[in-house]
C-alpha cells in the first residue's frame, strides 16, 4: 500500500479532486447534454418531418433506431482512435464530426437520406461515451469515480428538461423563417454548440493529470499518487471472444438490451406520448416534456445514493425495471385521464433513466477480472441493439395496431425481462460490502 494511504494529514479524495471536478465535469456534462439531445431532438419535430418528408411512424422510428447501427459498428474503431490520439483529441473530433453531420439533416428530402445520416451520426458519436468513461478513469480514483460518473450522467435528463423547451420554442419561433421549415432551423441551431464545444475541449481539457498545466506541482503530485495505475488496459492476451463464453456476459447483454429498449423507447417517443395523453397547446409540448426529465434527474441521484449507502445493486436495478413495466401499462390503461397518465409516464421515464445509471455498476461484481474489459465492450455493443429495437418497434406498433400508445407494451415486456434477468444474474453473486 502506498505510504500516503496511511497519512491522515493528506487531504481526502473529495477535497483533493474538487478542483478537477469543477474544471472537467461541468464541461463534459454540457457536451453530453448536446450528444444526447442530438439523438432525441428529432422526436420533437416528428409530426412536421413526417408531413414534409412523407414519412410513416415506422419509417421515422426506423431512422431513429438506425443511429445504433453506426453506434455499434464503430465502437471498436473509436476505441482504437482513443488509444492512438488520446481522450482530449478524440472527444473533440467526435463532437466536431457529429456537429457537421447534424448540419446535413437540413438538406434531406427522402427516407433513405434520413436513415443514412442517422447511421452516420451514430458512427460519429460511437466513441464519445467510452472516451469520457476512460477520461474519468484517468482523473479520478475508485473511491469517488462512481459519484463523479453519476454526476456526468445527469446530462441525460438535463438534455430533455432543457432541450425540450428549447426545441419546442425553436419549432414555434422559426416556422417558415426565410421559407425554411421550423424543424430544419431547430436542427441547424442545435448543431452549432457541439462544434464550439469541441473546440473548447481541445483548449480546456488535458489528456490526464500529468499534462495539466493548471495544477500546481504539489497538487499534481498528490493526485498522481492517488492514481497509481494509469494503464487502463488489462494486458490480457485472451481472445476478445473469450468473454462471450461466460454465461454472465450473455445475461448482462440481455439486461443491457432491455435497458436500451426502455431508455430510448421511452425517451424518443415521450413527446408523442405526451401529445396523446395531454394534447398540449402549440408551443407547450417542450415544457410538458421537461417535467418527466426533471423528475428523472432527482430520481437518478436518489437511487444511486441509496445504492451506495446500502451497498446494494440488484434491487436498485431490478426495482426500476419493474417500475417501468408497471407504470407504462398504467399509462396505457389511464390514457384518457391526461394528468394521471402523465404522472405514470413521468415515473416510467425516471425509472428507465435510473436503470441507465445503474447498468454498469454491477459488472465488476459479476465478471471475471481477466475478461472485464472485453466483457464490457460486448455488453455495451450488443446491448445497444435495444436502441434500434425500441424506437422502431414502437413506431411499427403505432402504425400497424392503430393505437398510439400500443408501443408501450413492447417496452413494458422488455422491462419485465430485464428485471427477471437482473434478479437471476445478480441475486446470488452481488454481495454487500462492509
Amino acid at each position: 500500500m502506498p505510504p500516503h494511504a496511511q497519512d491522515d494529514s493528506l487531504p481526502s479524495d473529495h477535497t483533493l479532486f474538487r478542483v478537477a471536478v469543477r474544471r472537467i465535469i461541468p464541461l463534459l456534462v454540457v457536451c453530453y447534454m448536446f450528444s444526447y439531445l442530438d439523438r432525441i431532438n428529432l422526436s420533437f419535430a416528428r409530426a412536421a418531418m413526417e408531413q414534409d418528408l412523407h414519412f410513416s411512424d415506422a419509417t421515422f422510428g426506423l431512422g431513429a433506431g438506425l443511429f445504433f447501427i453506426g453506434y455499434i459498428v464503430f465502437q471498436v474503431p473509436s476505441a482504437l482512435l482513443l488509444e492512438k490520439f488520446g481522450p482530449r483529441r478524440t472527444i473533440a473530433a467526435i463532437m466536431i464530426a457529429w456537429s457537421l453531420i447534424s448540419f446535413l439533416f437540413v438538406i434531406i428530402s427522402t427516407a433513405w437520406e434520413f436513415c443514412a445520416l442517422r447511421v452516420l451520426l451514430g458512427a460519429a458519436e460511437a466513441g464519445f461515451y467510452p472516451a469520457v468513461l476512460y477520461y474519468l478513469a484517468l482523473w479520478f480514483p475508485n473511491s469517488i469515480r462512481a459519484r463523479v460518473t453519476t454526476g456526468f450522467l445527469i446530462a441525460i435528463p438535463l438534455s430533455g428538461a432543457i432541450g425540450g423547451p428549447v426545441s419546442s420554442y425553436l419549432l414555434g419561433a422559426f416556422d417558415q423563417v426565410l421559407s425554411v421549415p421550423a424543424w430544419k432551423w431547430m436542427i441547424l441551431i442545435e448543431a452549432i454548440p457541439p462544434l464550439l464545444l469541441g473546440l473548447t475541449v481541445l483548449k480546456r481539457l488535458d489528456d490526464g493529470p500529468a499534462s495539466a498545466s493548471w495544477l500546481d506541482a504539489p497538487t499534481k503530485q498528490a493526485i498522481l499518487a492517488r492514481l497509481p495505475d494509469q494503464n487502463i488496459s488489462t494486458n490480457d492476451t485472451t481472445s476478445i471472444f473469450a468473454a462471450l463464453k461466460q454465461p454472465e456476459v450473455l445475461l448482462l447483454v440481455v439486461i443491457c438490451f432491455c435497458q436500451a429498449v426502455c431508455n430510448y423507447g421511452i425517451v424518443f417517443w415521450v413527446p408523442t406520448f405526451i401529445e396523446q395523453v395531454i394534447a398540449p397547446a402549440p408551443g407547450e409540448l417542450g415544457f410538458y416534456t421537461a417535467i418527466p426529465f426533471a423528475v428523472a434527474a432527482v430520481a437518478m441521484l436518489l437511487n444511486a445514493r441509496s445504492s451506495d449507502k446500502h451497498n446494494e445493486r440488484c434491487w436498485h436495478l431490478a426495482g426500476p425495471f419493474l417500475t417501468v413495466a408497471l407504470c407504462l401499462v398504467l399509462t396505457f390503461l389511464l390514457q384518457s385521464h391526461g394528468a394521471i397518465a402523465l404522472v405514470f409516464l413521468t415515473i416510467a421515464l425516471a425509472a428507465a433513466l435510473c436503470v441507465t445509471t445503474m447498468i454498469f455498476t454491477v459488472t465488476p461484481h459479476v465478471l471475471e477480472k481477466r475478461t472485464l474489459a472485453t466483457g464490457l465492450a460486448w455488453i455495451n455493443s450488443l446491448g445497444a441493439i435495444g436502441g434500434l429495437v425500441g424506437p422502431y418497434g414502437i413506431g411499427w406498433m403505432r402504425q400497424h395496431l392503430h393505437s398510439p400508445l400500443s408501443g408501450v407494451f413492447l417496452v413494458a415486456a422488455c422491462a419485465t425481462l430485464g428485471a427477471i434477468t437482473t434478479i437471476y444474474t445478480l441475486s446470488s453473486r452481488v454481495r454487500r460490502t462492509a
